[in-house]
């Protein structure tokens, strides 16, 4: 007896040694600052038409849904390790039908977590947990994102297509124009020929962005979750967004973002497995008891007790290939992290640079529009009362043509970007 006193007080002391630690954050080569708190999409995307469209979204999308299906898997597998903890308990009964004898008993095991190996799986299954909300918000801003870009899309396929038509009824006052100096003698068939030529390439491409804007409506119909509708929308003119978006400074955010808190829960994940496997090569301490009634008798119930203390001897090989194994992938993981780290970087600098050049881009082909639309309006004047060539009429209402539909390509290389970079700075993840 006192023996066995001395090996469970030598295992207890053991279990003091350090098997079990907290994960804590790496020292790398690479700025971690702290998470701040990103702007909500609500902020950003504020086109009431968008925002119903996002809520549709955010309520049936299935990627979504089956993102948060994985959490409520990690959150009961969590639950799970809470009852390792606990004993467990069986009742068992048994009879001889021919005597007449009837028993019952009661079997309790308690194993006692003396080296960490219920606490560390208990908290690798928290890290996995922060793991899978962190990979179901990336989702749900990748589908946030996603919806604000079809709509945008949408928006400037409208745009498209008004300036298609304001073009069209251009293209008539000038043919008609054409047509009543041909009257005069002052131009020929070719003029008009060459006019109308010009008017049927542009209704056909008219009928092309109809089509387009129908099949972009479909798309972004199906991405909500819905079936095809008429969706309402406002227009790409009015877009605009929120300074604060730009006023972030782009490191500051990156720790916000889901993939890099993702990247670190599935580290911390592969640091407390790697802890599990080491105490894979200690003992384990079990309490046992047993309490039996013999029911056809007076007899009072019969107890046991025992304490069981068993070691790894022929799976220590095992053991420790899987001690190796796992820490091959906690340092998987740590690069994983290190590398989601620098992607983050990159990525915001990358789409600032895109919002400055789109930007740019804009007031450039803005003021050349406006200098095209000047020289149209003079040259259409100058066809009216002199000599000049229907050919310069030709080209300048085709350059503004052009000059128009790059100011909407602009618009929409800037929304794209703006959307990439607060993605980029955390995606709205509340």
């Amino acid at each position: 007896m006192r023996r066995s006193i001395l090996i469970t007080a030598a295992v207890l002391c053991l279990a003091g040694c350090g098997i079990y630690d907290r994960y804590e954050r790496p020292a790398l080569d690479v700025e971690c600052p702290e998470s701040i708190t990103p702007l909500p999409w609500q902020a950003l995307y504020t086109d009431p038409c968008l925002q119903a469209l996002i809520d549709t979204a955010l309520a049936q999308a299935t990627d979504l849904q089956v993102a948060l299906k994985r959490v409520e898997e990690a959150e009961a597998a969590f639950e799970r390790t809470a009852h390792a903890y606990l004993p467990s308990l069986t009742a068992a009964g048994k009879g001889d039908l021919r005597g007449g004898d009837l028993s019952a008993g009661l079997n309790a095991a308690w194993q006692i977590d003396l080296f960490g190996r219920l606490r560390n799986a208990r908290a690798a299954a928290r890290a996995s947990l922060q793991e899978q909300e962190a990979q179901t918000l990336a989702v749900r801003s990748a589908l946030v994102a996603a919806v604000a870009t079809a709509y945008y899309n949408l928006l400037a396929l409208d745009s498209r297509q008004d300036i298609s038509m304001r073009t069209l009824e251009n293209w008539d006052k000038t043919i008609a124009v054409l047509e009543s100096l041909k009257a005069a003698g002052k131009t020929n068939d070719i003029a008009v020929l060459q006019a109308k030529a010009k008017k049927i390439k542009l209704e056909a491409s008219a009928r092309e962005i109809r089509g387009q804007i129908e099949t972009a409506q479909n798309s972004l119909a199906a991405l909500v979750g819905a079936l095809p509708f008429d969706i309402a929308r406002g227009r790409l003119e009015d877009v605009s967004f929120p300074d604060e978006v730009f006023d972030n400074q782009p490191l500051q955010a990156t720790a916000a973002r889901p993939d890099v808190r993702a990247a670190e829960a599935a580290l911390a994940t592969a640091f407390y497995t790697t802890a599990g496997a080491r105490s894979a090569f200690y003992p384990d301490l079990t309490l046992t008891g047993a309490a039996d009634w013999l029911l056809t008798a007076k007899a009072d119930p019969a107890w046991s007790a025992l304490a069981s203390l068993t070691a790894p001897v022929l799976s220590r090989g095992a053991n420790r290939a899987a001690l190796k194994t796992a820490q091959a992938r906690q340092e998987e993981a740590r690069l994983r992290f290190r590398q989601t780290l620098l992607d983050a970087g990159t990525e915001v600098n990358n789409a600032l640079a895109l919002c400055r050049s789109a930007a740019d881009r804009i007031e450039i082909d803005t003021r050349q529009r406006d200098a095209l639309a000047q020289a149209v309006e003079k040259i259409e004047l100058m066809m009216r009362y002199s000599t000049t060539n229907y050919l310069e009429v030709l080209t300048a209402q085709q350059s503004l043509l052009d000059a128009e539909l790059g100011i909407v390509t602009d618009r929409l290389e800037l929304i794209r970007s703006t959307a990439l970079l607060y993605q980029a700075l955390g995606g709205g993840a509340e």
